[in-house]
């Protein structure tokens, strides 16, 4: 018994290591079901491209946000999140990989969630869906 499950945990291991080495992530517990790909042939894109993405989420982004007044100690600092674009160009299975707040986690999360439709990754000329990963940095002397 104990044979065969090292045997099948050591093949599940061996086949993921092979999967992420071809740019697929597989992590149901984060991202869903499906297929995500690290490294599709063309990456899901923001409308307007990363200068509008950026120019979005600070105009969204409420530092404000409850739970975040400068009353109830405000933070500076640099948070960094994963999300997934689907096919059709919806953000889903966000991920707070590092923190300021959880305030301004849920403020962030609900400002992803508000974005329009990306145009989804591609491989193989098929729309995929994708990971990104990105930081934001709150400095409120740039404001």
């Amino acid at each position: 018994m104990t044979n065969k499950f090292f045997v099948g945990f050591f093949f599940s291991l061996v086949l993921s290591a092979n999967l992420h080495a071809q740019g697929i992530l597989v992590d149901s517990l984060k991202y869903g079901r499906d297929t995500v790909y690290l490294m599709p042939d063309y990456t899901a894109s923001f409308p307007g491209g990363k200068a509008r993405m950026w120019e979005y989420i600070k105009t969204k982004f409420d530092v404000y946000a409850e739970g975040a007044s400068f009353t109830e100690g405000a933070k500076e600092g640099t948070m960094e999140f994963s999300f997934v674009v689907e096919q059709t160009g919806k953000i889903k299975y966000i991920v707070m990989n590092k923190s300021i707040s959880s305030a301004y986690d849920d403020e962030m999360i609900r400002t992803l969630l508000s974005m329009p439709k990306w145009q989804p990754a591609t491989y193989k000329g098929k729309k995929v869906r994708s990971l990104q990963t990105a930081q934001y940095t709150l400095n409120f002397y740039q404001r």
